[in-house]
């Protein structure tokens, strides 16, 4: 793994997160001018502290050190519509502050299409 280009890919994974290298070096026990090292290409974590990176940038560890995704299962965890699985893993992988807005628009679809379901269902029964 090459540090410089290990260390564009944490910056852009820590900005992504609107995370200061202050604020991401408390959530993985390192000292601040650390992760300001590894952002420079200057230095490479341990692989335990960049699993800790991995897990706090909520990134695989392949797309952290290398910058490409894990292999796909070989089944899209009992998801139907490929489509749909692949806008999953987008969403897995933004803020949680859009995720949340992200399932509240999900949870309102869902709701619609209960409620749809339900007046057809009581259609039917008359």
């Amino acid at each position: 793994m090459k540090a410089r280009a290990f260390g564009v890919r944490l910056t852009l994974f820590r900005e992504r997160l609107s995370l200061s290298t202050t604020q991401l070096a408390r959530m993985i026990g390192v000292d601040y001018m650390q992760v300001s090292r590894y952002e420079k290409g200057q230095s490479l974590p341990s692989l335990e502290t960049a699993v800790r990176l991995a897990q706090v940038l909520q990134v695989s560890l392949d797309e952290l050190t290398t910058g490409t995704e894990p292999p796909a299962p070989t089944e899209p965890l009992a998801f139907k519509n490929s489509t749909l699985f692949a806008r999953m893993r987008d969403l897995d992988r933004i803020p949680p502050d859009r995720q949340e807005l992200a399932l509240r628009v999900l949870d309102t679809v869902i709701a619609g299409h209960e409620l749809e379901t339900l007046g057809t269902r009581l259609r039917r029964s008359r």
